[in-house]
């Protein structure tokens, strides 16, 4: 196992399926709030689900409308299980605060290069903690 340390910014634990980009995410329009797949035209991720993945990508990306579409997955059971960025931004942190998706960033590596898809990943928000293995 391996353990990453960084800032947590909404608490609560939840694992899962990483999830992972180099790109930011724009979850309004970029994410379908129906089905939880990212739609957004050549996007690395494109085609696949965030529905209760930890997703690890460098931040968010697009307009305020981003956080209600957190909002809106979570309504739907569709949103992540947790979210690990590089650098946070206060559209993925107000979105993950209203729908109540753990997050973490700023860890000691840049997670986006240490972890993989596919792999199984454990986010602890209060004690700012990226757990993998």
């Amino acid at each position: 196992m391996r353990v990453f340390t960084g800032i947590g910014l909404v608490g609560g634990i939840a694992e899962g399926s990483a999830l992972v980009t180099s790109d930011g995410i724009a979850f309004n329009l970029g994410v379908d709030e129906r089905t939880g797949i990212v739609i957004e035209p050549g996007h690395p991720l494109a085609g696949q689900s965030v529905a209760g993945r930890v997703v690890v990508c460098r931040s968010g990306k697009g307009s305020s409308a981003g956080s209600f579409s957190l909002l809106q997955l979570a309504d739907n059971r569709l949103a992540p299980a947790a979210i690990v960025n590089i650098q946070a931004d206060a559209v993925i942190t107000a979105g993950a605060v209203l729908a109540r998706i753990p997050l973490v960033h700023r860890l000691d590596i840049d997670p986006t290069a240490a972890i993989r898809s596919g792999e199984r990943v454990r986010v602890d928000g209060d004690a700012g903690t990226v757990t993998v293995g």
